[in-house]
């Protein structure tokens, strides 16, 4: 039996029935893949049912108001990502039709690599390798592939190895494998249709190192100071780095508050009960009067005090209307560069911000300065 074989058998017993699965319209290939970049399965499953009934197809999208395609989209995060959807709508509909070939495909606004292979293969049928991490995983462990992966060799190496005559199923049935069996941590080896190929099967080291295997190695700086005495009481606080038009949002603080006449961002206490993005919706809504489109994590730091930690969580935000929002709770609003960002006068607890906007934008402010 031949490793198609193997594992297209597994695959017709065990595969996930999801929702993209049961159509070969493109446009309803793309909105899945764009979604799911960077976001688990069942947490897209709803949001596609809700997307398909306000824009079931690419004339839809492609017709809509920026407003209603951000709502219909917030809580996925990476909001930037239904306006390249929109895009690439707009773009078929002027071209008149759909272009079939991953080559093709890279030519319309924010389509990738590895879209384009997705969207020609479940929509098209075309016989091309589709490589996320889940599969990159699979045939690095099955086949003991020299470690760190190099990109393009991977495209190559899963090329080779796509039935030709089934690559819908047998696509679909690696991303399953990755993500159901043959998991970061703890793969389910006794459970893996392969496991008699895998040469890494039993060696934890090389399952470890191949968890993630596309993930590209940096170096973690820290910012703010270190917990040293973990005894201490801790307070959270969440901060809201806004933007809009390549500039920021800070507010100046209240003449007669602490530390008053100095810049801070957007934010608050942490309240009981809330995590982090109900805490930093709140807080704008509050302190400026604005609505979150979306937050994504930027930077967790701590300030310490003799007797306490504060611990800041940065998180950079758009907001729906922007320019819309007025100083409930500061003496002043202000949208500045990065240049101006980093010099404005800041508290000190929030100086480390500072740091990490100057290392983001080194380049854009060098040039400023």
């Amino acid at each position: 039996m031949t490793p198609q074989h193997e594992l297209l058998t597994w695959y017709r017993q065990v595969g996930r029935t999801l929702p993209w699965r049961q159509t070969r319209e493109p446009y309803r290939i793309l909105v899945s893949e764009v979604m799911l970049q960077q976001t688990q399965v069942a947490r897209v499953i709803p949001y596609f049912a809700r997307f398909m009934e306000l824009f079931p197809d690419e004339r839809a999208l492609a017709q809509a108001d920026t407003d209603s395609i951000h709502r219909a989209w917030k809580g996925l995060g990476y909001p930037s990502r239904v306006e390249r959807l929109r895009a690439a709508c707009q773009a078929v509909l002027i071209r008149g039709s759909w272009p079939d070939t991953p080559e093709k495909l890279q030519e319309l606004p924010g389509i990738g690599p590895y879209t384009a292979h997705a969207v020609a293969c479940f929509a098209f049928g075309r016989a091309v390798p589709v490589v996320d991490t889940n599969v990159a995983r699979v045939y690095a462990r099955r086949d003991g592939l020299a470690l760190p992966l190099d990109r393009t060799g991977i495209w190559a190496h899963v090329a080779t190895q796509v039935d030709p005559g089934e690559p819908i199923p047998y696509n679909n049935a690696l991303m399953d494998l990755g993500a159901t069996v043959c998991t970061a941590r703890n793969p389910l080896c006794g459970k893996c249709p392969w496991a008699a190929r895998c040469i890494s099967r039993q060696q934890p080291a090389v399952i470890a190192a191949t968890a993630n295997p596309l993930k590209v190695a940096s170096v973690k700086v820290t910012y703010g100071a270190t917990l040293s005495d973990r005894r201490l009481p801790r307070q959270h606080i969440v901060l809201a780095l806004i933007h809009h038009d390549q500039r920021y949002l800070i507010a100046r603080r209240k003449d007669d508050a602490h530390v008053g006449g100095l810049w801070e961002l957007p934010g608050g206490k942490r309240e009981a009960g809330e995590d982090d993005r109900i805490a930093i919706a709140r807080e704008v809504r509050e302190e400026i009067g604005g609505e979150i489109l979306s937050a994504r994590a930027l930077l967790t730091f701590h300030h310490a005090y003799p007797d306490r930690y504060l611990t800041f969580h940065v998180y950079r935000c758009r907001l729906f209307n922007p320019l819309e929002v007025r100083p409930l709770a500061s003496q002043e609003l202000r949208w500045v560069t990065p240049a101006e960002f980093v010099s404005m006068p800041f508290p000190p607890a929030n100086t480390a911000i500072q740091e990490r906007m100057r290392a983001y934008h080194r380049g854009l402010i060098s040039r400023a300065g």
